[in-house]
C-alpha cells in the first residue's frame, strides 16, 4: 500500500512539473513582450524631440530667406523711391569730358631755329620767349630799307626846294618907238611863252615834291615792315598756359604758318553730352556737381553756361590740332538717342590748386541740379 501511495505521488509531481513548464514559458514570453514594448515606448519618446529639432532646422533657412527677401523688397522700394526723387531733382550723365582753349604757336616768318627756350609741360606767361630764329637776313633787310628811306628823304628835300622857288618876273619887252605893230605883237608873244614855261616848270616841281613825299612814306613803311619781320624772329607766348605738343628743334628750318607748339590755357570747362530727353529741365545758371575720376576725393562745382546749337553728330570732324579739346572716345549716340553738348563752367574757388593738374580730354561725370531743395 505504501508503495502504491508513493508511486501515485511521483506521478502527481511529474504532472505538476509538466503543467508548470508552460507557465514559465508564458511568464518568460510575457516578460519579453513587456520589455520590447518598453523599448519601443522609449524609442518613441526619444524620436519625438529629434523630429521637432529637425523641423526647426528646416524652418530656420526658410525664415531667414523670407526675412532677407522682405528686407530686400523694402530696401528696393526705398532705393527706388529715392532714385525717383533724385531723378526728378537732378539730371546726370557720365558722358562728359574736360575741354579748354588751345592756342597754336606758329612762325610768321621763315628761318633757322637757333634757340628753343621752353620745355614740355612748362607754364609760360604772356611775353615769354619761346623760340628764336636766325635774325641776320632780316637785319640786312632792315639796313637796306633804312638806307632807302634816307635817300627818299634827300630827294624829297630837293623837290621841296624846287617847288618852293620864288616866282620869276618877266620884264616887258623894250621896243623902239619906230617898232611896227607886228614886232610888238611878236615880242609880247615871246614874253607870254616864257611865263607859261616857267609856270609849267613850277607845277612839275610841285608834283615832283608830292611824289617824293609819297616815296618817303613808302620807305618808312618798308622800314617798319623790316622791323616787324626782324621782331618775328623772336617768337613769344601770347597767353598764360602750359606748353604742349612741342614739335620744334634747334637747327630746324621753319616756314610761315608752321605750328611749333601749343599753349593750353588754364581755364578749363566741362562738355557734358546729355540725351535730348534730359534737356527740357536744364537751363543756364543751374548749379552742377562735377566729379573727375582722376581726383576721386575732390568734388568740383560749376554752373551751366550754354547748350550747343547742334548734336554731337552734327559737329565736323576733329582735327589733329584740337583733338585734345574734344573726347573722341564718346559715342555720338547712346541707345539711339542724340547727344547734345552742354558747356559747364567751373567754380574757380573749387578749382584752386587743380588748374595745372586738370588737362583736356579727362573724363568727368556731372549732376545738374534742376530743382532747388
Amino acid at each position: 500500500m505504501e508503495r502504491k501511495k508513493s508511486s501515485q505521488q511521483i506521478q502527481q509531481v511529474a504532472e505538476q512539473d509538466k503543467q508548470n513548464v508552460p507557465v514559465t514559458e508564458e511568464v518568460t514570453a510575457i516578460t519579453t513582450t513587456d520589455s520590447s514594448s518598453d523599448i519601443q515606448a522609449s524609442d518613441i519618446q526619444e524620436t519625438a524631440p529629434r523630429k521637432k529639432r529637425k523641423k526647426r532646422r528646416h524652418l530656420l533657412p526658410k525664415v531667414a530667406i523670407g526675412l532677407l527677401l522682405g528686407a530686400g523688397i523694402v530696401g528696393g522700394g526705398v532705393y527706388g523711391y529715392r532714385w525717383w526723387q533724385n531723378a526728378q531733382r537732378f539730371q546726370q550723365t557720365n558722358n562728359a569730358y574736360i575741354a579748354t582753349e588751345i592756342i597754336p604757336v606758329t612762325s610768321r616768318v621763315s628761318g633757322i631755329v637757333t634757340q628753343v627756350t621752353v620745355n614740355d609741360n612748362q607754364i609760360v606767361s604772356p611775353g615769354t620767349l619761346l623760340v628764336k630764329l636766325d635774325p641776320r637776313d632780316y637785319q640786312l633787310n632792315l639796313t637796306r630799307t633804312r638806307a632807302a628811306l634816307e635817300l627818299a628823304k634827300q630827294q624829297s628835300s630837293i623837290a621841296q626846294g624846287n617847288a618852293n622857288s620864288p616866282a620869276i618876273n618877266i620884264p616887258e619887252p623894250t621896243l623902239p618907238p619906230s617898232a611896227t605893230p607886228q614886232a610888238k605883237q611878236a615880242a609880247n608873244q615871246r614874253t607870254n611863252q616864257q611865263a607859261q614855261a616857267i609856270n609849267e616848270q613850277r607845277s612839275i616841281s610841285q608834283q615832283q615834291y608830292k611824289a617824293s613825299l609819297a616815296a618817303v612814306t613808302q620807305a618808312q613803311a618798308e622800314v617798319k615792315q623790316a622791323e616787324l619781320l626782324l621782331g618775328y624772329t623772336n617768337i613769344a607766348a601770347l597767353e598764360l598756359g602750359k606748353i604742349g605738343n612741342r614739335k620744334v628743334q634747334v637747327g630746324q628750318r621753319v616756314l610761315p604758318g608752321q605750328m611749333l607748339m601749343e599753349i593750353v590755357k588754364q581755364r578749363p570747362w566741362v562738355v557734358a553730352n546729355f540725351q535730348e530727353t534730359q534737356l527740357g529741365k536744364i537751363q543756364p545758371g543751374q548749379n552742377v556737381e562735377i566729379k573727375i575720376p582722376a581726383f576721386p576725393n575732390q568734388k568740383f562745382r560749376g554752373t551751366v553756361d550754354s547748350m550747343a546749337p547742334t548734336s554731337v553728330a552734327g559737329f565736323p570732324a576733329v582735327t589733329d590740332e584740337n583733338a585734345a579739346s574734344r573726347n573722341t572716345n564718346n559715342n555720338n549716340q547712346r541707345n539711339g538717342v542724340p547727344q547734345i553738348p552742354v558747356k559747364i563752367l567751373f567754380d574757380q574757388e573749387t578749382l584752386k590748386g587743380f588748374e595745372n593738374r586738370i588737362t583736356p580730354g579727362m573724363s568727368a561725370a556731372v549732376s545738374v541740379e534742376t530743382k532747388a531743395k
